[in-house]
């Protein structure tokens, strides 16, 4: 699934937080049994991959069948200001980097609120919260070109106006 057709489905919650300090595309899917990365963003890691014990056959969006028969341990999800500890299954994902499936809803108790795409994150021993789509985008410190140009016309229009 890209971007675009996750934000004009009706069963999925998407959003972008740090992972391992990198913005990061999270797809919440319910229809996922598993949860992914994909290869390219694990690779930016730099996390060890270990084997499974017993590998699995992951039907994908496409109708495909691949075999899955390696994870990244410790990958850390922060999901606004809530930290997340995961194993992960690398894939070929086309448009995110990572996909929160039912193992991971279930073990949070998370469920996904379709029409306002919002997750409901309920993890044991910790406090309850939500995950807005896209609402608190992570922020790079990097600003536009036209956003720059804007802040110092502004600027030159102040200092001309003393």
């Amino acid at each position: 699934m890209t971007l675009e057709a996750a934000k004009d489905a009706s069963d999925v919650a998407s959003g972008t937080f740090l992972v391992s300090r990198f913005p990061s595309n999270i797809l919440f899917d319910s229809g996922a049994n598993y949860s992914f990365i994909s290869h390219k963003f694990g690779g930016r890691l730099a996390l060890p991959i270990e084997k499974l014990d017993n590998a699995l056959v992951v039907e994908v969006a496409s109708g495909k069948f691949i075999p899955v028969s390696d994870c990244i341990k410790n990958i850390a999800i922060d999901l606004n200001g809530n930290k997340f500890h995961e194993e992960l299954l690398p894939i070929e994902l086309n448009g995110f980097d990572i996909v929160l499936g039912m193992d991971w809803l279930i073990t949070n108790d998370a469920k996904i609120l379709y029409r306002k795409k919002m997750v409901s994150v309920n993890p044991s021993g910790k406090e309850s919260f939500m995950v807005y789509r896209d609402k608190h985008r992570v922020s790079s410190g990097i600003i536009s070109p036209m956003k720059a140009s804007s802040v110092y016309l502004k600027d030159v229009h102040h200092t001309w106006n003393l």
